[in-house]
């Protein structure tokens, strides 16, 4: 017994096996890399963004574990920038110089022939020297004028919609406060043009909105959603405003009216949702960058979607008046107040207006012609358009009009169904 107890007992052959390290019978390469602390989360590239952040000098950096910047991972170290506005300023203004419109390597054909300037000559030519002359750079025409522009058709409706349309609102006001006695005309052959020049842009817009897929409305690429939606739908939604109380609406449109109107709530819902999702992906996405985007110019995202989507619901209170009101509704807001139908006009047109003027400084922000900050102030004042317009015809018409909604709103319990 006190020999035994000297010497540790033997263990069989199987047991010394089992009992001997991992590492002695596995190639330690061979293993699999370890994965990242939140599985799933990947790390976009920055490029262009360390570039900035490395010339403008000092950053907050926190290193993490060399084993994964060697795995791939870019989670190891995040940099924020740390910029004055006028080294913001120059950033900005850097990265728009050099930035590269299109991808002719990409499975998305829209993004190949957005990197192709039409050099055709003909009508197309003569139009595209118009931006040459605005920008003898070049630059304006090399980023806009392109192949993704079927015939240039976008760009020919937006400009007579834009370039003409707003010039008369400006003119309508005029007028009309120049002589009060009469109502303006919402109907002739101009008018007519405005808004089928209008809807062509509008819809033209549609086969152009791919980002991400060459799959027409594709549900899942919620940039092309802002624009379709945001922008085709809500610029068309308010065309269809303006003609109703155009006075040419059709009879034979009104019993459907209702199911109209149902179509264009469920657009200015969705398009609220689709502008609130990208804001939280942009949020989230930032959080996993290496290269941190600044807090303000995230602020200024958050009230630029914002902008472009919760105040579209608004507009389903003001067109509840055209179903659930109806001919004899206006009628009744007309023998009450002479000229209300001059607002309500120029509600739906300059509304129209607002939403194209928008949805084009999105497509220069989008091919880095202007600057975010100058995208929201073209976003306020496309926003501010209609409200403007009616608050003038108040001024200029007096009691003859009413731009309360309390007082001629349907939703409010004015007039009946006609």
């Amino acid at each position: 017994c006190g020999l035994a107890s000297l010497h540790p007992p033997r263990l069989s052959r199987r047991a010394r096996r089992a009992a001997a390290p991992l590492l002695r019978e596995v190639n330690v390469a061979d293993l699999p890399l370890r994965p990242p602390m939140a599985p799933a989360t990947l790390v976009e590239h920055e490029p262009e963004a360390a570039a900035a952040a490395a010339a403008v000098g000092p950053a907050v950096i926190e290193e993490g574990d060399d084993d994964e910047e060697e795995a791939g991972f870019e989670e190891a170290s995040v940099v924020v920038l740390d910029e004055t506005e006028d080294e913001r300023r120059a950033r900005v203004k850097a990265e728009m110089d050099a930035a590269v419109i299109g991808d002719a390597n990409s499975k998305v054909v829209m993004e190949r022939l957005k990197g192709q300037e039409d050099d055709d000559g003909g009508l197309a030519a003569l139009l595209g020297s118009f931006l040459v002359f605005l920008d003898p750079t070049g630059t304006v025409r090399r980023r806009l004028w392109t192949r993704a522009d079927f015939m240039h058709i976008h760009a020919v409706s937006g400009a007579y919609f834009l370039f003409l349309g707003i010039p008369w609102l400006v003119y309508s006001h005029v007028t009309n406060a120049l002589d009060t006695s009469v109502p303006m005309a919402t109907s002739g052959p101009f008018l007519t043009s405005l808004l089928v020049a209008g809807l062509v842009n509008a819809l033209s817009a549609v086969p152009m909105s791919k980002f991400n897929s060459n799959k027409m409305l594709d549900m899942r690429d919620l940039k092309a959603n802002g624009f379709t939606f945001g922008g085709t739908g809500l610029t068309t939604m308010c065309l269809y405003i303006a003609w109703w109380f155009s006075g040419d609406y059709p009879d034979f449109l009104r019993p459907f009216d209702i199911p109209i109107f149902l179509f264009w709530a469920l657009v200015c819902a969705g398009t609220t949702a689709n502008w609130e999702v990208m804001l939280q992906q942009n949020f989230q996405a930032n959080e996993r960058r290496r290269v941190k985007v600044p807090e303000k110019e995230m602020r200024q995202k958050a009230i630029l979607y914002r902008l472009a989507s919760w105040p579209n619901l608004t507009q389903l209170s003001f067109m509840y008046s055209i179903p659930f009101g109806g001919a004899a509704w206006l009628q009744q807001c007309t023998a009450q107040w002479p000229m209300q139908s001059t607002p309500m006009y120029h509600y739906g047109i300059a509304s129209a207006m607002g939403y194209a003027l928008s949805m084009f400084s999105e497509t220069l922000r989008d091919r880095k012609l202007v600057t975010l900050e100058q995208d929201l102030l073209v976003l306020i004042v496309g926003f501010t358009f209609p409200m403007v317009s009616v608050l003038l015809d108040g001024l200029t018409y007096g009691s003859a009009v009413t731009i309360s909604p309390p007082e001629y709103w349907a939703l409010f319990g004015f007039g009946h169904l006609g």
